[in-house]
Parts: C-alpha cells; sequence; structure tokens
C-alpha cells in the first residue's frame, strides 16, 4: 500500500473558492502549503467544473475563475492532494487521511480549514423516495455530468440559490414544471441591492435563467409531500400562511413528476474545526452551527487554526473566496512570514461589504426551521437508521434531553452520514419538543472516522505519525 507522511507551513483543507484563495496568499507570503480536497479536481460547489473539457458550462465566468485560481496557486508552487478525504486530525495539527487506496498523513504548523457547506435538508412526508433529490445534486448533474436530472422536474424550496439552479437548467437548454418558491414576491427583494447595486445584474440575469426553463411559478407555497409507489411520481404543493405553515386544507397536486429537486439553503461543514476543539456558534442567517473566528483575521480560539469560507458562515463565493485570502495571508503572519499589512486590511475592509450583502440576502430567505415540524408522526428524519420522528419524541418524553442523548436513545446520526444530512432537523425537532432555543439542543459532534474507511488505511496512515516516521515522506504534485 502507498503511504505518504507530509509537512508543510500551512495545510489548507478544502479547494474551493476560499481554500484556494487561501493557499495562494499563504504561499505568496512565502509559507510552504499543501491544499487537500476531497474531489478529483478543485473548484468546489461553486466552481465545479465539467466532466469533460468544452461543453456547455467550460467557459462560464465560475468555472474559469476556480480554473484561473487553481493555476495561479500551481504556479507559486503549492501542492495539491486531491481524491483525499480526512478521517481523523489531532491538535497540534496532525492530519489523517485516505487518498485513493493509499493512506497519507499531514503535518502542519498551522490549518486553514475552509471545508464549505453541505445542503441542509427539511424533513418531509415522502422526500425518501427515489426521485427525490436536493437542488445542488441536481446542479451537479447537470453541471459536472451533462445529465439531467428528470424529463418533469419540481424545483422547490426557498433563497436564491434555488434561482442559480434554475439557471442552470436553462444554460442545459433544460425545461421545468414548476418553480416553488417559499417566499412570496415583493419589493423588499430589492432590498439588498439599493445598497448594493454592482450585485443587481447577476439577479436579473439569473431571473431571465429561469423564465427560459418555462417552469410554471408558485410563489408562497411549499411542498408538503412527496407521492409515488415506488419512485416519484407527484408533488403535493400548499400555500404558505402569514405564520409561516403550510395551509393543507389547500394544497394540490402536482402530476407526472419524475424529479424534485428540494433546496432551503446549506450549513456549514465543521467536522475538522470540532476535531480540533474550536469553538462553535449557532446562528439560524448563517446556517446553523458555524466555526466562530475572529472578523479581522479568520483566526479561531485554537493557536494556528484559522477557518474561511462557508465554515464560519455561509455568505456565498465573494465572502468565501476574501475570507479565504484573509485566513491565508494571516495563517502565513502568525508563522513570521512576510504577510503584507496594506493587503491584510485592504481584505478585511472588502470583506465586511461582501458580507453585509450576504447578509441581507439571508434576512430575506430565513431557514424555515420550524417545517421539520410538519413531518409526519412515522415519517423518516434519520435515513441511514430508519429514525422516524415519533421514535425521536419518544426518547425525549423519556428523558433525553439533547441531540447527543436522541442519538443515544435512537441510533439517529450513527449511520454512515454521522448526521450530516439528519443533523440539523434533528436539532429543531429536539428543541421544539423541549420548548428551547436551538443552541440549546447541541450538535452531532464528530467521532473517528469521520467518513467511512478501509481499516488497513486507517492503520498506516496513523503509524506514519509514531515519532520514527518523522523524517519519513513524499512531495506530491
Amino acid at each position: 500500500m502507498k503511504a505518504a507522511l507530509l509537512e508543510c507551513d500551512v495545510l489548507v483543507v478544502g479547494a474551493g473558492p476560499a481554500g484556494l484563495a487561501a493557499a495562494a496568499a499563504a504561499r505568496e507570503s512565502g509559507a510552504d502549503v499543501i491544499c487537500l480536497d476531497l474531489f478529483a479536481q478543485a473548484g468546489g460547489q461553486y466552481s465545479m467544473r465539467p466532466a469533460v473539457a468544452g461543453g456547455r458550462f467550460d467557459a462560464t465566468p465560475q468555472v474559469v475563475a476556480g480554473r484561473s485560481a487553481e493555476a495561479r496557486c500551481r504556479e507559486l508552487g503549492v501542492r495539491f492532494l486531491f481524491d483525499t478525504e480526512i478521517f481523523w486530525a489531532e491538535p497540534g495539527f496532525t492530519v489523517f487521511a485516505r487518498q485513493g487506496a493509499g493512506a497519507v498523513t499531514i503535518r502542519a504548523a498551522a490549518v486553514v480549514a475552509a471545508t464549505g457547506a453541505m445542503e441542509r435538508p427539511v424533513p418531509f412526508d415522502g422526500w425518501t423516495l427515489p426521485g427525490v433529490i436536493t437542488a445542488g445534486a441536481a446542479q451537479r448533474l447537470i453541471k459536472a455530468n451533462g445529465t439531467a436530472p428528470g424529463r418533469n422536474v419540481v424545483l422547490a424550496g426557498t433563497g436564491p440559490f434555488l434561482l442559480a439552479v434554475a439557471d442552470t437548467f436553462a444554460k442545459a437548454g433544460l425545461s421545468m414544471r414548476a418553480y416553488v418558491e417559499m417566499r412570496r414576491p415583493g419589493l423588499s427583494l430589492l432590498s439588498p441591492f439599493i445598497r448594493h447595486p454592482s450585485r443587481l445584474g447577476e439577479a436579473l440575469g439569473l431571473l431571465a435563467g429561469l423564465r427560459r426553463t418555462r417552469a410554471a411559478f408558485h410563489g408562497g407555497h411549499v411542498v408538503t409531500e412527496a407521492l409515488g409507489n415506488g419512485r416519484l411520481e407527484a408533488v403535493r404543493l400548499a400555500p404558505v400562511g402569514k405564520d409561516g405553515l403550510p395551509r393543507k386544507e389547500q394544497a394540490f397536486l402536482v402530476e407526472d413528476v419524475d424529479c424534485l429537486c428540494i433546496g432551503y439553503g446549506f450549513r456549514p461543514v465543521i467536522d475538522l474545526t470540532s476535531l480540533l476543539h474550536a469553538s462553535h456558534r449557532f446562528d439560524s442567517a448563517l446556517g446553523g452551527w458555524h466555526c466562530a473566528v475572529d472578523a479581522r483575521t479568520q483566526r479561531t480560539d485554537v493557536a494556528g487554526l484559522y477557518a474561511a469560507g462557508e465554515t464560519t458562515g455561509i455568505g456565498g463565493a465573494v465572502p468565501a473566496r476574501l475570507s479565504g485570502k484573509l485566513a491565508g495571508l494571516q495563517a502565513a503572519h502568525g508563522l513570521g512570514k512576510n504577510a503584507s499589512a496594506a493587503s491584510l486590511e485592504e481584505t478585511w475592509r472588502a470583506l465586511t461589504t461582501a458580507r453585509e450583502f450576504a447578509a441581507g440576502l439571508a434576512r430575506l430567505f430565513p431557514f424555515p426551521d420550524h417545517l421539520a415540524g410538519q413531518l409526519s408522526a412515522t415519517g423518516t428524519i434519520c435515513r441511514c437508521e430508519d429514525v422516524t420522528r415519533a421514535d425521536v419524541e419518544a426518547a425525549i418524553d423519556e428523558g433525553a434531553s439533547d441531540i447527543f442523548s436522541v442519538k443515544m436513545w435512537t441510533r439517529a446520526g450513527m449511520g454512515p452520514c454521522q448526521g450530516r444530512i439528519c443533523g440539523p432537523a434533528l436539532g429543531d425537532l429536539v428543541a421544539a419538543r423541549l420548548g428551547v432555543a436551538a443552541r440549546d439542543a447541541g450538535y452531532n459532534r464528530p467521532h473517528m472516522p469521520l467518513r467511512p474507511v478501509p481499516l488497513d488505511i486507517a492503520e498506516a496512515a496513523l503509524a506514519l505519525s509514531a515519532p520514527q516516521n518523522h523524517s519519513a515522506g513524499t512531495n506530491p504534485t
């Protein structure tokens, strides 16, 4: 088995907009940098590249920006590790990972966690049916694989990302049956653009993309149920009342549907920062639990650990890129490297402006955490372990007082996804049942291994960290 022990000044985890910016900034400042990513190429969700060059999306601004950022990193001498999946990390810092069929262990003086985000699902009756996927999965199928997710597609949820997905359908020449936005249209949606008019053109372009899909528009509606015999066949929609709850007595069916793409926004991926004992805070407008950092430096409360991008709260690609640059500069500066004070100040000011715009959008499209309570008693909340809402509520009634104790009672969050899918909704249900704030319900803590890993690879990676292997290593890419 191939095994490697690597060392560097700054390890950047994640090669999306934040990670690439961090790697370039740290390397420009004189640090030796390794940047690793779970996927086969850089770019993240925002700048994902088609599997085959020359397709419809190969020349889009996002793909071009991602390719350019990676090229700049390579020009500077950043070492990349792709197809690399971290399964454990220790303060200090030592990171253990699987790379393909081999093992890799990395020692770093500083770490920038730019682990990005994943979608924040809301469970509803029928959400486990084949044909029900997330909006992000639909976008990846189209952009990366050139595959249409279905012939009769309903795109539903809330937030600006839905428009981006609709625009992806349009660019691929695909139509949709319906577009369902929980938020009612109104002039208030223009408020963020009054202070940030430079972003208006982008928004108008996305709206034009939605029109090209020829989708029927259902504003102020929400999906209450997916129906089908063995796979998706229909979607039930209901208008949303002033209290934010669906008026189920006014529900209606959209029939002959073979794909429901559902998206209510994103949540930060905090596995790594949790493992390294950084502090985290809860703010629904930022996606829920996120890594707490100093706004001027991107430092966590763990010496040598920085976080950037969506890991520190959902905000989009622009603040992600700027926070990544700031984190990379500060990580290098903390190691005595030559980070420009002027660049630090300029980046922080631009980041402040970008975060302001992101916060304005978040206020317009608040996450509907109350919708988890609309799941029926027999509805599944934890897909991996087949745990229902009734199972969760019974555990609470018997004495469970937070997510951890519910997990012990029911196994919710113990499956292969380790609570990545069910965790946020489980927290919402626990908080509602106990009558406490979501922050008091806690979150699913990471355990060894973070992700499934063959035992021989785990043993090889852990063995590399032994003192006698200190001088061993290779220098990839």
